[in-house]
């Protein structure tokens, strides 16, 4: 994958003299409520973080698409018994970059190829860098209707790497409707799909469901010592978007997390710690702006 990242940067050195770039900085703020640990206790949590975005057309049938991201998620665990009790984590952070290549080969069709480089670690804990990538193909149907599908593949902390599925959906019901799997409440790694909502120019409305997952290494201490924690769970959202200008969007969320779950394994990959909690409710502020 990364063999195509080289590839990239030399496309972007041979094409336009005078390349353009459309770019998106996406910031958040996210909070998720206690809720009770299955195994005892309670846990909650709070995220915030950006995403800058850089597209770069270099030939007439070529995108380059560089993305950073810094995420920071500060959990909060409580009780005396269970998982809550062990208190295994603290403030985790993530570092997330990716590189992608699409090559448009007709009208209707299109294929992308992305190396990642991923890090993701609790506060005192080393970095410990994950590369993988992704590949696809993306297909539109009519002016109303593109899919694509494709798969992606990420190293682990304490696993084997991860395979992932990857799709993409922009339908257009009607003027007003549509359904996207570019979602407006995506962070870190979150995919899904949103019904979006467009009574006016100024205003959009979002009904989504998400997938949310995440795994990052544990400092050496603690619960687990140099181990690997895991969190995932099923958003599902509500988000009112103002275009407040031009260039800048502002977004009100709120959801209810289902199914999260919370694993915990030792730096000999054992599993010691798999448990759910309980649904939970979700607020958060999320803003785009482009320029």
């Amino acid at each position: 994958m990364f063999n195509a990242a080289i590839l990239c940067m030399m496309l972007a050195q041979t094409g336009a003299d005078s390349p353009t770039y459309n770019t998106k900085l996406d910031f958040h703020y996210f909070h998720q409520f206690d809720a009770s640990i299955n195994s005892g206790g309670e846990v909650g949590f709070s995220s915030m973080g950006a995403e800058l975005r850089i597209n770069q057309p270099v030939t007439d049938n070529d995108d380059l698409l560089y993305r950073f991201q810094y995420q920071l998620d500060d959990w909060d665990f409580g009780g005396t018994t269970g998982l809550g009790g062990n208190d295994p984590w603290d403030k985790i952070n993530t570092l997330d970059f990716a590189l992608q290549w699409t090559h448009q080969y007709d009208q209707k069709s299109s294929w992308f190829i992305a190396a990642i480089a991923r890090a993701s670690y609790e506060d005192s804990a080393s970095m410990n860098t994950k590369a993988g990538g992704t590949v696809g193909i993306v297909h539109s149907f009519s002016s109303d209707l593109t899919l694509g599908v494709g798969v992606g593949i990420i190293g682990q902390v304490h696993d084997d790497p991860r395979v992932f599925p990857v799709f993409v959906v922009d339908w257009k019901l009607n003027e007003t409707l549509k359904v996207t799997s570019d979602i407006s409440t995506r962070f870190g790694s979150r995919t899904g799909i949103e019904l979006v909502w467009t009574p006016r120019k100024d205003w959009s409305f979002g009904v989504g469901y998400s997938y949310s997952y995440s795994r990052f290494r544990l400092d050496e201490t603690g619960f687990a010592p140099n181990g690997a924690g895991e969190a995932t769970s099923w958003p599902l959202t509500f988000r009112a978007t103002h275009k407040v200008s031009p260039t800048f969007d502002l977004s009100f969320i709120g959801g209810i997390i289902f199914d999260g779950h919370l694993e915990v394994t030792n730096q000999s990959r054992q599993l010691i710690q798999s448990t759910d909690y309980e649904h939970a409710g979700a607020i958060g502020i999320f803003g785009q702006i482009r320029f």
